[in-house]
């Protein structure tokens, strides 16, 4: 090992101050010479071994050809058999689903129980709460521009942006122009997902397509070990793909899969979950039309004979079964080329909505399902009971029937009535319906608030921010509100991250060294090498910010701090353009252009350019003495800059003018530092020295500056003296006009106490008068409030009268009324015991004539027995 010699350390006095020369050795594959008789050098470099680099195409092709078939049959046998215990496992987990999906309410039928007709609508709280998640999951995660954005990876440089720049929009084209599926299944998992609780999304290259593939997996076709806990550590999980003889056949063409004889396809028996969904959505299979092959795709580990595996070692593979023939299609490596941990390759994603306790997701269904269940029965009882209340039932005498059937009457329609000799009132009986319960309602609205607020209150928090005060009380709420879709959204940008790192890593084994393609009014290429691992993929959305609302809330916080700050402290430009872009704002180059450069310029286009708005700047080399000069006079200038027009203008300038002004000072003091730098030695000039140089020469720019204002010409003093004088006129003539002001003052306050002497004596005259005047006034009010007094005393009285008078009618009415009913009564008991006589007295002849019926019937019997008697004796 070559180690670094230290340059201090002593050097032996013995020591030879020489490097001896060793023979050299011939190494096997070093370079020889070789001297020729004719005194020529051959130089021999030796053989170097050349390991070609193995394509993707290569190392993950079908290694079905090259394994035994006892050792397929074998491998196939434990696919089967894994895949049906882990479907086994979660029987239980998918019957549960099964019941959920009733709550949807997405099956329209009529209902027959309690009875036909029932209310069998079904609270929409679930599908509410699962539709809401997908479209606001889908606007963040996957919004207009594409999906993805770069970040650099190490220290950046110019080749690393142009490098991410890259990336960044060869897979934004990717995911919404060269894979047209991605949206849509993607659109499909963010319904599955809330509901179920786990989604699944595949990447894979498609060879026949020759690009890469991300479709959405059904939890019915997805089934992993019991024992997992996620994806890259269980030993297993299955994929189950359903193929068309087309599909079939052009995956065979294309080398998927080894080109063996497959039975003809049947019809495959559906899982329960399946049949669930096709009976709500009311679907079925075809019978014979649609024949389909079931292959089982396993991720699993095995030890088979493979030149790139040590024998009796297990590596990762990916097996392909197909069931029904149980024939296995392909195996493929699930490794990378040269990695000695031959670590598995992930090609399914998980989307989990909130994590459960096993590898499995929790969804709506356990959280809302209770609740929706609830709901709906509250629902449906008021809906019966508004029903049974606008149309009430009951019991009718056996004799009563009305003409046609027993239809219900509509509004404005008589019916008649077959009801002869019966009082109808008492032979048409209504049950007593109740009308819906307020208290059943109000639980209701109990159960569905707490639905709602446990998936996410965030639009009724928006909806009353008016109400809430400042941005900082709404931003709480608002945080508060949404805490858990907020969890649930990091959880969706970090799985959207693994499957943006799968597709880049696919681009990087297919991608062809340079790969041009084309967008609207461009021609853009991607490199195979910009894959390389230095530029990291993610999702575009932002995390801790979930929605629009948030990020509108924070601007509008952020604007009202940039308003309460001193000006230039926000860069209010980018804060209206991220306002704007959290609005959805569509055209922002347009609405909010660029800010133009300030240019050196003259003074007075400097004016003009603040005027309309262009930003001005100082630059070193102007004039700053003329820039100063100009516009100060400017703004001195009654008719311009001191016009209250102009005032938005006036901040600018002043604000250039000392800009003017430091940049002039600026320039005095490097000029004079350089001058007494460049007579100071070179190794003189350490920091300190600069420092107190820079000091020196700023005491001798204000001496300059100091001498300059004194220094005057003759006629510089001359105008100077005449300036004074015409001062002190203008003093003298304020002193005269304040004197004569005085003066005026004066006499004007004598006139006013004048006038406040004859105003007194004006109030002692009259002032007799208006007490006299005021006794008079009073004593009239009060007789006025006597007569008043007496008047009401009187009306109260009356009303006395007349309350008793109308109590007494009323006794006397609810007397005589006592009295009426008493009679009634006694006539109604008296028509009831004369009924009762006559029903009594009926039924007394009624026996009669039974028993006379009865004596006959036995008379006529006896006379038969003796008529038959005698004949049997006459016989």
């Amino acid at each position: 090992m070559a180690t670094e010699k230290n340059p201090f350390e002593p050097k032996p006095v013995d020591a030879p101050n020489v490097i001896p020369l060793q023979p050299l050795q011939e190494e096997e594959g070093e370079v020889t010479f070789d001297v020729d008789p004719e005194g020529g050098v051959t130089v021999n470099f030796g053989e170097e071994e050349i390991q070609e680099e193995v394509t993707a195409e290569e190392w993950y092709s079908n290694l079905v050809e090259t394994i035994d078939t006892n050792d397929l049959s074998d491998i196939s046998r434990m696919v089967i058999d894994n895949f049906q215990s882990d479907k086994d496992s979660r029987g239980e987990w998918e019957s549960m689903f099964e019941r959920g999906f009733d709550l949807l309410g997405l099956k329209l039928e009529d209902a027959v129980e309690p009875f036909e007709g029932a209310c069998n609508a079904v609270h929409p709280l679930l599908i509410e709460s699962a539709v809401k998640f997908q479209a606001k999951a889908s606007q963040e995660l996957f919004p207009v521009g594409g999906p993805v954005k770069s970040q650099i990876l190490g220290t950046q440089s110019v080749k690393k942006q142009e490098q991410a720049n890259r990336v960044q929009n060869f897979m934004n084209y990717q995911l919404t122009e060269q894979m047209p599926e991605y949206f849509d299944e993607f659109e499909r998992m963010l319904f599955h997902l809330p509901l179920i609780g786990s989604a699944f999304k595949k990447v894979y290259y498609d060879a026949g397509l020759e690009r890469p593939c991300s479709e959405f997996v059904p939890i019915d076709q997805f089934y992993v070990s019991y024992y997992a806990s996620d994806l890259r550590k269980s030993e297993r999980y299955t994929h189950v793909i359903y193929r068309n003889p087309v599909d079939m056949q052009r995956d065979i063409a294309s080398g998927i899969y080894a080109d063996i004889d497959l039975p003809d396809p049947s019809n495959p028996t559906q899982t329960s979950f399946a049949s669930k969904m096709d009976t709500i959505m009311g679907l079925s299979p075809t019978a014979d039309s649609d024949p389909q092959y079931v292959l089982l795709e396993q991720h699993c580990h095995l030890d088979i004979p493979d030149p790139e595996c040590d024998e009796g070692g297990f590596a990762p593979y990916i097996v392909t079964v197909e069931q029904e023939s149980r024939q296995i299609l392909s195996i493929r490596r699930n490794y990378r080329p040269n990695d000695p941990k031959k670590e598995k390759r992930i090609h399914f994603v998980h989307y989990k909505f909130v994590p459960g306790f096993s590898f499995y997701g929790l969804g709506l269904i356990h959280f809302l399902g209770n609740l929706t269940m609830t709901a709906t029965a509250a629902m449906r009882s008021l809906v019966d009971a508004g029903q049974f209340a606008t149309l009430p039932g009951g019991f009718k005498a056996k004799g009563v029937r009305m003409v046609g059937d027993n239809e219900p009457i509509a509004p404005g329609e008589f019916k008649e009535v077959e009801a002869t000799g019966i009082d109808l009132q008492k032979a048409i009986v209504p049950l007593p319906y109740k009308e819906p319960s307020s208290t059943l309602y109000n639980m209701l609205q109990f159960v569905t608030a707490a639905g709602q607020k446990f998936a996410d209150s965030t639009e009724q928090v928006v909806s009353d921010a008016a109400s809430y005060g400042p941005v900082g009380t709404t931003m709480a709420l608002l945080e508060a509100s949404s805490k858990f879709f907020s969890g649930v959204h990091k959880r969706l940008h970090k799985s959207q991250r693994d499957e943006f790192k799968i597709i880049a890593e696919i681009d990087y084994d297919y991608l062809p060294i340079e790969y041009p393609y084309d967008v609207p009014n461009e021609s853009r290429q991607i490199f195979k090498k910009d894959f390389d691992g230095a530029v990291d993929v993610v999702p575009v959305s932002d995390p801790n910010i979930p929605s629009n609302a948030h990020r509108m809330m924070l601007a509008n916080m952020a604007l009202q701090m940039a308003q309460q700050s001193p000006p230039g402290m926000f860069n209010l430009e980018a804060l209206n353009r991220t306002i704007l872009n959290a609005s959805n704002m569509p055209n922002i180059e347009e609405i909010l252009p660029p800010a133009p450069q300030p240019q050196p310029l003259d003074p007075v286009s400097d004016i003009m350019a603040a005027t309309k708005g262009i930003p001005i700047a100082a630059f070193p080399g102007q004039n700053h003495d003329a820039h100063i000069q100009v516009k100060m006079a400017y703004l001195q200038d009654p008719a311009n800059g001191a016009n209250p027009i102009m005032a938005r203008v006036r901040p600018i300038l002043e604000a250039n003018v000392q800009e003017h002004t430091t940049m002039k000072y600026q320039e005095q003091i490097s000029g004079t530092t350089t001058v007494m730098l460049e007579q100071m030695p070179q190794a003189q000039r350490d920091p300190s020295a600069i420092e107190a140089v820079m000091a020196a020469a700023a005491q001798e720019v204000m001496n300059a500056n100091m001498q300059m204002g004194q220094a005057q010409s003759p006629e510089q003093q001359m105008v100077a003296l005449e300036q004074a004088r015409v001062q002190l006129e203008t003093e003298k003539l304020k002193m005269e006009g304040a004197i004569e002001n005085a003066k005026l003052s004066i006499e004007s306050q004598e006139l006013e106490l004048k006038r406040q002497a004859q105003m007194i004596d004006a109030q002692d005259k009259g002032l007799s008068a208006q007490l006299r005047t005021k006794k008079s006034d009073a004593d009239r009010t009060s007789r006025e409030a006597l007569k008043q007094l007496d008047t009401m005393t009187k009306l109260n009285i009356e009303e006395e009268k007349l309350d008793l008078e109308k109590q007494k009618l009323i006794m006397e009415s609810t007397k005589d009324q006592a009295t009426i009913e008493q009679k009634l009564k006694k006539e109604i008991d008296k028509d009831a015991l004369e009924k009762q006589k006559l029903i009594m007295e009926s039924a007394k002849d009624q026996a009669i004539i039974e028993q006379k019926r009865e004596a006959a019937k036995g008379k006529q019997a006896t006379d038969r027995l003796i008529k038959l008697n005698k004949g049997e004796k006459d016989a």
